[in-house]
């Protein structure tokens, strides 16, 4: 048991003594209080023992408070900071850090131990040994068992919060408590500077780690020399390395400093804080190795192997967590002579994992062509290739593929790969992605499983499952396989911990297929679970939060997404950009205005110039698709459009990745009102029907909606359309779809029955929004009678602004004032979602404009444009 206060935070809680022993008071009673009671009942004599940071002072603080409210005469004092011989045998004496003492005062103390009338309570180090303070607690521990403050339970932790009026959420108290070893003065800090609302982007606690790493490191270099040379030799070697009598009482007393466990095992911490904040040349010297200068002197080359060797060996241990460092190791041991063609693959593979595209392209370009024949040169060349160099020439195509595909070029990806055709079986998964991601054939490639002809790794199962996956969500009658093999697939890959380059995330692979099949929940649940995983390295962290908020979107929660786009931001690459441009659309879609629509589409055209769409981008796509048909911007899409059509259909327009696709095309017919070019698509979604769920659902919500647009109301049919598109994911389609019919009806308890369903189906939107959105859709359609949008008085004022007439004009022509017709304008404007007069006179023109003769000027001639007959 432990009490939660760092013992080293002196001026803090000197500063704040009453509210804090206020706030610990309870924390006390239910960590060590009973035991301490027990002390205090008799006459008060007990050791405290614990290591550093763990409570010590914390605790006799407190027993000195609760014997002065028992009206006992007590004095707290630390070893140097006054006369304890002058202390009566009645009073009770509290000695901190009794370890510290002097041999005279370890005498005086042992004397008055020797004394069972001497009331006497003293803290001190576990490892702290010497033939007095052996017969100190010995003498004390007659009258109570010492009190041993060990590692900090979650019990320990839960009471701490709970003094606090803290609370911190079940997985990340386990990770917390998991990564500081239990030791106390860790736990204390990290729970200090947590922050809930960041793990939820953050469920690796990255960000906490490394605002741990600088208190470590200042502890550490505090300590005396040979006791923190130890401690990071141990961190980067291991603590069996030397038995000598020495180095097993350096051992002990990092321990008590709370470097290391009991067992001398490096803190988890404090291990990868020395890793990553360690000098190379300490590092060298510390492993064994000499400096590469030293090298230069020696009769041969023995020297440099061992320290690139023991450098490689850290960076190539540090790459899955820390690439940063990795790549400052492996820039090491190319200037202690190590060929740079040698770690061209690891170079460029930790600048990937870093999330540095540029650094890691310009690795891949320096190490020279990735072909079939540059391969074949090399292997019949005076030093042939081995297969380790075969692995490595892989694993750099790997890394080359996935910076393209990042890049928003998944046909360069693709090439990759066609050059040169992988050598093993995980990379050639790793292809079929990019081949799958352009609508292109599978690469031609060894045909082993990866799991077939070796006993199998995690990596290799995963890769298999991948496989698989993908082959069956583009065959007929296996969507639901294949979701099942991608799902586990992405637990795998996170698994085996690997920060390779990949073209997409299987996560992300699995969590689209799950969209397209209408499991909203399950692809939540898939990426959640790949970030708490940390897949893909620190690389892929944008990527994935990018996807949590598009889910978020998805399922109506808007500051969810709002809170993981912030997380995820600045994107690192054109296509992660053109995934948060994306959610940024669909959040101002569904719940700003006209003006916040168009500001963000504004900023996403950009996007759509630096990316070519592919397989993995559709869902995004299709949102792009509706808004710039809301905004009246399709000719700028109609490329990417075209060009996914193209990619669904060479791989025979599979439901599952064409659906979602399809429907865009359908609203984009719909808002556009051209029947034409929305035909194709509702066919294809009837062709596929007979094999997906999701196809035949849009299928029959298209029928419905065309209906409401034409007039007709069906409020059953509309209602059920609506509930099974949001049970598809659709769930903001099927609340415009109720607003639309809502919009439309005449019946005032049919619009009544249709809001409220557009207000259950998208809670957080509201049914006013969805039939504003429906209003301001209806008006991109000549079908819509003027009336089911303005009302009789704004009607008027329409046909005088399109006349052309002022403020002034309109108020003389139908007798209100100025300020009325500007009221009336300031609302028709919103209720067209126009931004400004142009737009409310071009929009009312396309409303109302048959009904109503252009304007005609005074001076006309026959013949011009509004002029008289």
């Amino acid at each position: 048991m432990t009490l939660l206060t760092d013992d080293h935070s002196h001026t803090e809680r000197d500063a704040h003594a009453a509210p804090r022993r206020r706030r610990t008071a309870s924390v006390w009673e239910q960590q060590i209080g009973p035991a301490l009671d027990a002390i205090l009942d008799a006459a008060p004599r007990a050791v405290i023992v614990g290591n550093a940071g763990s409570g010590k002072s914390a605790t006799l603080r407190r027993l000195h408070d609760l014997l002065v409210e028992r009206s006992r005469d007590a004095v707290y004092a630390h070893p140097g900071a006054m006369d304890i011989a002058d202390v009566p045998d009645a009073q009770v004496l509290i000695i901190d850090d009794l370890h510290r003492a002097s041999p005279d005062e370890l005498a005086h103390v042992r004397a008055r131990a020797a004394n069972p009338d001497a009331a006497l309570i003293v803290a001190l180090r576990p490892t702290a040994w010497s033939e007095q303070l052996a017969e100190i607690t010995q003498q004390l521990e007659r009258n109570h068992p010492a009190v041993v403050l060990g590692h900090v339970s979650r019990a320990d932790a839960l009471a701490h919060l709970q003094g606090q009026s803290v609370t911190v959420s079940d997985a990340c108290l386990h990770h917390i408590l998991e990564i500081t070893g239990g030791v106390a003065w860790l736990v204390a800090e990290a729970l200090r500077l947590h922050d809930d609302s960041d793990c939820r982007g953050d469920t690796g606690h990255r960000e906490l780690r490394s605002m741990l790493e600088e208190p470590i490191a200042h502890r550490i270099g505090a300590l005396e020399p040979a006791l923190r040379d130890e401690i990071e030799r141990i961190c980067v070697a291991s603590p069996g390395s030397s038995n000598t009598a020495d180095v097993a009482d350096l051992v002990l007393r990092a321990y008590a400093e709370g470097m290391l466990l009991r067992s001398g095992q490096p803190v988890p911490l404090v291990r990868t804080t020395v890793q990553v904040t360690m000098p190379t040349g300490r590092f060298a010297a510390l492993t064994g190795a000499s400096s590469v200068g030293r090298a230069t002197e020696d009769t041969g080359d023995s020297t440099t192997a061992d320290l690139a060797d023991a450098l490689l060996r850290h960076a190539d241990l540090l790459l899955p967590t820390h690439p940063a460092r990795a790549a400052e190791l492996y820039e090491s041991a190319v200037r202690s002579g190590i060929p740079a063609r040698a770690l061209a693959e690891r170079r460029a593979a930790a600048a990937w994992s870093a999330g540095d595209i540029d650094a890691a392209s310009a690795l891949v370009d320096a190490a020279g062509p990735l072909t079939a024949e540059a391969d074949a040169d090399e292997a019949r060349g005076a030093d042939a290739a081995t297969t380790a160099d075969a692995d490595a020439r892989g694993r750099l195509a790997d890394t080359a593929a996935a910076i393209w595909a990042a890049r928003g070029m998944m046909q360069q990806a693709w090439a990759v790969y066609a050059a040169a055709p992988p050598a093993n079986p995980i990379s050639a998964a790793r292809g079929r992605i990019a081949a799958l991601g352009i609508g292109a054939a599978a690469i031609e490639t060894i045909d082993d499983d990866p799991v077939a002809a070796t006993s199998p790794s995690t990596l290799g199962v995963a890769m298999s499952l991948l496989r698989r996956g993908l082959d069956e969500s583009v065959a007929a009658d296996q969507a639901e396989a294949a979701l099942a093999e991608l799902v586990r697939t992405s637990e795998m890959y996170t698994t085996s911990r690997t920060p390779a380059g990949i073209p997409e995330l299987p996560a992300v692979i699995a969590a689209v297929v799950a969209l397209n099949l209408g499991g909203l929940t399950t692809a939540r649940s898939v990426i959640d679970e790949a970030i708490a995983g940390e897949q893909g390295g620190p690389w892929a962290r944008s990527r994935l939060l990018l996807w949590r908020a598009w889910i978020a979107v998805q399922l109506a929660r808007p500051a969810e997404a709002r809170e993981a786009l912030t997380a995820a931001m600045p994107a690192r690459s054109p296509r992660d950009a053109l995934l948060a441009h994306a959610v940024h659309v669909a959040i101002a879609r569904r719940y700003e205005d006209a003006a916040g629509l168009e500001s963000a589409w504004r900023q996403a055209r950009a996007s759509l110039l630096r990316v070519d769409i592919d397989l993995f981008l559709l869902h995004p796509l299709a949102e792009l698709i509706s808004s710039a048909s809301r905004v009246g911007d399709t000719d700028r899409i109609r490329p990417q459009f075209q060009r996914a059509l193209e990619i669904v259909e060479r791989l025979g327009d599979p439901a599952l990745w064409a659906a979602h696709l399809r429907w865009a095309g359908i609203q984009n017919g719909i808002l556009q009102n051209s029947p034409d070019s929305l035909r194709p698509h509702a066919k294809a979604l009837v062709t596929a029907s007979a094999n997906s769920r999701v196809a035949a659902t849009m299928a029959k919500a298209g029928r419905v909606w065309t209906a409401v647009l034409g007039g007709t109301v069906d409020a059953d049919a509309v209602e059920k359309a609506a509930r099974d598109l949001a049970s598809v994911g659709l769930v903001w389609d099927g609340a415009r779809l109720a607003g639309h019919g809502a919009a439309r009806s005449q019946d005032r308890k049919v619009s009544s029955r249709l809001l409220a369903c557009a207000r259950e189906l998208h809670p957080l939107d509201g049914s006013r929004r969805a039939m504003a959105a429906a209003r301001a859709d209806a008006t991109t359609t000549e079908s819509t009678p003027p009336s089911d949008i303005l009302s009789e008085r704004e009607l008027e004022v329409a046909r005088l602004v399109v006349e052309g007439k002022t403020y002034a004009e309109i108020g003389e022509t139908i007798f209100i004032s100025p300020r009325t017709a500007e009221h009336h304008i300031a609302h028709i404007r919103r209720r067209l979602g126009a931004n400004s007069r142009s737009e409310v006179i071009s929009k009312l023109r396309q409303l109302i404009g048959r009904d109503t003769p252009a304007p005609r000027p005074s001076d006309g001639h026959p013949g011009d444009p509004g002029g008289p007959p």
